[in-house]
């Protein structure tokens, strides 16, 4: 799929990866609407990115993607702005093992609702004009990490679920194509975790003093390999440190290897 003139859709896109994806789309003639909880930084990088790609190509709109009412709407209101969706990122995510209903809701039930109401949209044999949907995963989705048992949960599910919708044997005549993107850790907020959000916290400090952290660029300039790449149904894209961004179709074999804390090894397949 051609970048240019095309209109995404991506939730949390107010900061983190969500900005990144919406600036890497926005650089190459893309059209962005980001919906974000945070009104106050989503006004921010709102007149931010007006002011660099023009105003015409960026709106934002508040929207709780626990609430489906408030979901729904939010992306019926990017539809009137724009004239239709050609891409739905479910990037919204937190993680927060002291909040583990909230992680869920937004993790997994708000990704499953934002796939639905794209489906729908974009579905050729339903009138739409067909279209991609990309599910923000992990690495955390391909293997155990016992830091964040409840969020690592949510990522294999987004996994399963993006995977399972994809392999739908009716997919070329509704014309979408569904993907995850699997970074490792990223360059956002979700690296600063409190004591209370995760188990083992000291273990996880030192795991991180070792890990080489994924720039957030890095991440944007996946996502758009993954929308330009025809053949992506079903694909998960990886993003790790030290290495180029790589594809895989099939459950990864051998399995992620998680680094030794007393090493700087990258993470290996």
């Amino acid at each position: 799929m051609e970048i240019s003139n095309k209109v995404f859709f991506i939730t949390g896109a107010a900061q983190g990866l969500g900005k990144g994806m919406a600036e890497a789309a926005l650089k190459r003639g893309g059209k962005v609407f980001i919906a974000d909880l945070n009104t106050k930084t989503g006004e921010e990088t709102l007149a931010a990115l007006q002011k660099e790609y023009g105003a015409d190509n960026v709106r934002f709109g508040k929207c709780d993607v626990t609430k489906k009412d408030q979901f729904t709407a939010t992306f019926q209101s990017a539809v009137n702005s724009f004239g239709h969706i050609d891409v739905m990122v479910n990037n919204a995510g937190i993680m927060n093992e002291n909040m583990w209903e909230m992680t869920i809701a937004i993790n997994v039930n708000a990704v499953i609702w934002g796939t639905n109401l794209a489906m729908e949209h974009m579905r050729k044999d339903k009138g739409g004009r067909g279209g991609m949907i990309i599910n923000t995963a992990s690495i955390a989705g391909l293997a155990p990490f016992f830091w964040f048992p409840v969020y690592t949960a949510t990522k294999h599910a987004v996994v399963g679920f993006t995977k399972s919708w994809a392999s739908n044997p009716n997919m070329p005549s509704m014309g979408v194509r569904l993907a995850c993107l699997c970074p490792s850790a990223a360059d956002t907020s979700l690296m600063h975790p409190k004591p209370d959000q995760c188990i083992c916290y000291d273990s996880l400090m030192a795991y991180l003093d070792v890990l080489e952290i994924v720039p957030v660029s890095a991440v944007g300039d996946a996502f758009i390999k993954l929308v330009q790449d025809e053949d992506s149904n079903g694909k998960l894209m990886a993003i790790m440190p030290g290495s180029d961004s790589f594809y895989t179709e099939q459950v990864l074999d051998p399995p992620l290897v998680m680094p030794k804390l007393d090493t700087s090894q990258d993470i290996i397949y």
